[in-house]
């Protein structure tokens, strides 16, 4: 019983007030979950960076954006994650497209934040290695990303984009006291995940502030591969990601933007 409830202290902050339908599947999820987490314990939370991360081109005439991911989720089912209580995300376009020469695509600039307020409701600041049971004593999650795109027109509703982008996640997370989990003696997930990750996409306007925007990358530090359809209006992004190597394959997402 010891063991449930440190598995559930340790992934609370990835999801938090989650319903499981049965206690067979909290089992089956926690192990598994938790060896993921012993393993590796930054990508098991990068998987949420991810979902935040955008590496799409800004429209056509447009010079500046802002992004904010609201929600993820897994299967089909939005939730909020660990990345969607404060996050923020910039775009700035250095280059329009065939400015200096024909053919020299346009040229973007991303950069995003975040750091997870969720922690903080997991956490008790009053916890003692005397306590009878194992207790978050802090939790702390973040990362940030930089990217660079490139778009070129294949028709006037068609651009390919192709882009770099480097990112960086860093964790800690300390027990109260130091418990067995599967084997193994842990007091604290303490680590950083930097990951080199390279895509290309395609985007389609069908109607004003309408597009269908498809991207498939890979991440060469970790061997990461992903994909995402993405349905892009004026305000909103409604997006399913794709991780292959994941725990959860899909994952939706909701994000608000602005660009100007």
């Amino acid at each position: 019983m010891r063991n449930k409830k440190l598995l559930l202290f340790a992934l609370a902050a990835a999801f938090l007030a989650q319903p499981l339908r049965a206690e067979n599947q909290f089992q089956s999820f926690g192990i598994q979950q938790a060896g993921k987490l012993l393993a590796n314990p930054p990508l098991f939370f990068y998987e949420f960076q991810r979902n935040m991360e955008s590496t799409f081109p800004l429209p056509p005439g447009k010079r500046f954006g802002v992004n904010t991911h609201l929600l993820g989720g897994i299967i089909i089912i939005p939730l909020p994650d660990v990345t969607s209580v404060f996050n923020f995300s910039a775009k700035v376009r250095v280059h329009p497209e065939s400015k200096l020469a024909p053919g020299i695509p346009q040229v973007d600039l991303v950069g995003g934040y975040w750091n997870s307020a969720l922690t903080s409701m997991v956490v008790d600041k009053n916890a003692k290695t005397t306590d009878t049971e194992t207790k978050l004593s802090r939790a702390e999650l973040g990362g940030n990303y930089g990217a660079v795109v490139f778009t070129s027109s294949l028709e006037p509703r068609v651009r390919l984009f192709w882009s770099y982008k480097f990112s960086r996640m860093n964790m800690d997370i300390g027990l109260s006291k130091p418990e067995v989990i599967l084997g193994n003696s842990v007091s604290a997930f303490k680590s950083e995940l930097t990951e080199h990750t390279v895509a290309a996409g395609l985007e389609h306007t069908y109607g004003e502030n309408k597009r269908w925007i498809l991207e498939g990358g890979y991440g060469v530090r970790n061997s990461l591969l992903s994909a995402k359809v993405s349905w892009y209006r004026k305000y909103l992004e409604l997006g399913l990601n794709i991780y292959p190597e994941s725990v959860f394959i899909m994952q939706p997402q909701l994000n608000l933007h602005f660009n100007f």
